[in-house]
């Protein structure tokens, strides 16, 4: 099992009360499972669909700055001293007229 640093920005920061932690799993799956467990109803309904079983739409899971849509998705395996990042969508910018 692998030991990772899991880095929360943004809403999710704020529903998980810290910047980041440290959890072993081997695959995003396992890993986003455990942090269901952690951080309870709150997180789910905030990053999850309604199933709860997938990141809701445009919010983002990076590996080591990787998507993991373009590793293996949920099944992507996790290695000792990875960085995963959860990042909600991003809005806003500059209006252009």
């Amino acid at each position: 099992m692998a030991k990772v640093t899991v880095k929360f920005f943004a809403t999710i920061r704020s529903v998980t009360g810290v910047s980041k932690i440290e959890l072993q799993a081997e695959t995003i799956k396992e890993l986003l499972d455990k942090l269901k467990d952690r951080f309870g109803r709150e997180f789910v309904e905030t990053v999850f669909n309604e199933e709860g079983e997938r990141l809701k739409r445009f919010f983002s899971c990076m590996i080591n700055g990787k998507r993991i849509e373009l590793l293996d998705g949920y099944d992507t395996k996790l290695s000792d001293g990875d960085a995963v990042a959860l990042f909600p969508p991003i809005g806003g910018g500059n209006k252009f007229e």
